[in-house]
């Protein structure tokens, strides 16, 4: 779709003409093609993260093991979905690199606000669940010491 819109706003205004018609379209393609990849990146990140949490928390309940296993779970899945929200953020900016109008830097600065929303209260989730985590570590370790 993106391609589509390439395409609709060269034929609305002329192409500059010469190097700087050619590099402007250049720059253009490689923002487009990084911002797919950033974004390729982003949710091959989070399928292969739900797959692991998935298995895991399957071997967590077939196998009975403890509930802090869960918790290490559930931080392992959130630190992935920190990394994820960057590389979408990454190409949000990409994206509106090249040429930005007023618009698509109004979209960028509302997405740009709701994902570090987003990953301010994930961060904050992802510590508390390493405290509870480390206190279940402390745990083992003085029942181990007994």
């Amino acid at each position: 779709m993106r391609v589509f819109l390439v395409a609709a706003q060269s034929a609305a205004a002329p192409p500059k003409p010469g190097l700087a018609g050619i590099l402007e379209t250049f720059l253009l393609e490689f923002a487009h093609l990084l911002e797919v990849l950033l974004e390729s990146i982003a949710i091959l990140i989070v399928a292969i993260a739900v797959a692991i949490a998935v298995r895991q928390l399957f071997h967590y309940k077939t196998k009975g093991k403890n509930h802090h296993l869960q918790e290490e779970i559930r931080l392992k899945f959130g630190q992935t979905l920190a990394l994820s929200l960057e590389f979408q953020l990454a190409a949000d900016i990409v994206a509106t690199a090249v040429s930005p109008t007023w618009e698509e830097l109004g979209k960028l600065g509302v997405i740009a606000g709701i994902r570090t929303f987003l990953n301010y209260f994930l961060q904050r989730e992802v510590q508390e669940l390493q405290e509870i985590a480390e206190a279940h570590r402390q745990k083992s370790s003085e029942v181990e010491d007994l």
